[in-house]
């Protein structure tokens, strides 16, 4: 009976230490798993978010690169409206606009209206281009660093657009006409004020270059003493991201 009892004495359950050791080896195991799915969601997310920012960079590129396809050599002029001709919203019509950027398009057309002085004398070019540097964020005014006429899908309506940075967002601006006065300027005329459409965040420099038919790339245009309808044979766009990343484009225009 005594060995009996001792045997049976010896195959009992864990001792107190014994448990202790167990549940802080699974609290450990526990922390590893958490801490190790918690990472694996949060690189989740960030791919998520960079795929996501690399698809807008992306989008932002075949809008741009659809609106420098169709310049028009439209020079803007200044002074009084000579009549009331609107623009249709032709625009929206375009198969490979994105959505949203066509109802830019379209609402911008439709409030066109072509005015001209008497002189008919152009104060803007068709396609001006500035080595301007990123605006601060509160600046209100219409400036941008590329600035041009741009013709719709049908190629019968004209609208003016632009392109620039403030602050760390690059925008969008579209002008409601065509002729606008500048001698308010940076305080243009109320009926005249861009429509402004954020595009990108997160940018750090944008910078346009523009190709002569002599081969240079200059950072202004037109040259000097070249007319106000002359167009660039291309252009170049450069963006720097936050993180330091430079992406650069090149854009064919029509012969």
């Amino acid at each position: 009976m005594t060995r009996s009892r001792r045997r049976h004495q010896g195959c009992g359950g864990m001792t107190l230490i014994e448990l202790l050791v167990a549940v802080a080896l699974l609290a450990v195991i526990a922390s590893l798993a958490y801490r190790g799915l918690d990472n694996l969601a949060r690189n989740g997310n960030h791919l998520i978010d960079d795929g996501r920012r690399w698809q807008d960079i992306a989008l932002f590129f075949n809008r741009f690169g659809n609106d420098v396809a169709q310049p028009a050599r439209r020079p803007i002029h200044t002074g009084a409206p000579r009549d009331g001709r609107s623009g249709k919203a032709s625009a929206a019509a375009d198969g490979n606009f994105n959505q949203r950027f066509a109802a830019m398009y379209s609402s911008a057309l439709g409030a066109m209206a072509q005015r001209a002085d008497d002189s008919n004398a152009p104060t803007l070019p068709a396609w001006q281009g500035l080595p301007l540097a990123a605006l601060d964020a509160a600046d209100e005014s219409d400036r941008a660093a590329l600035e041009f006429t741009r013709k719709s899908a049908s190629g019968r309506d004209e609208l003016r657009l632009g392109y620039r940075l403030r602050g760390t967002q690059l925008e969008l601006l579209l002008w409601p006409v065509l002729d606008r006065k500048t001698d308010s300027y940076p305080a243009p005329d109320a009926n005249a004020r861009p429509a402004i459409h954020p595009l990108l965040d997160g940018i750090r420099a944008l910078r346009f270059e523009h190709l002569d038919d002599g081969g240079n790339w200059l950072d202004h245009w037109p040259p000097q003493g070249a007319p106000d309808d002359m167009l660039p044979r291309a252009v170049a766009i450069e963006l720097i991201l936050q993180d330091g990343t430079r992406l650069r484009r090149i854009f064919a225009l029509p012969a």
